[in-house]
């Protein structure tokens, strides 16, 4: 785990979409995926429900 994953992930939180969190960061939305998926890897939890195209946070 790492800042920048938990920076992204209050960012994603926030916005509940990765494509537009994925353009507040100026990263591209597979790069915010990956690293959301490493997060809950390591966490062992998944950490957002997937609501058709977006996504909110449990």
């Amino acid at each position: 785990m790492n800042l920048n994953q938990l920076y992204y992930f209050r960012v994603l939180a926030d916005y509940e979409h990765y494509t537009k969190a994925a353009e507040e960061l100026h990263i591209t939305q597979p790069t915010l995926s990956k690293a959301i998926f490493s997060l809950e890897e390591e966490l062992g939890a998944y950490l957002f429900e997937k609501k058709g195209e977006e996504y909110c946070s449990d």
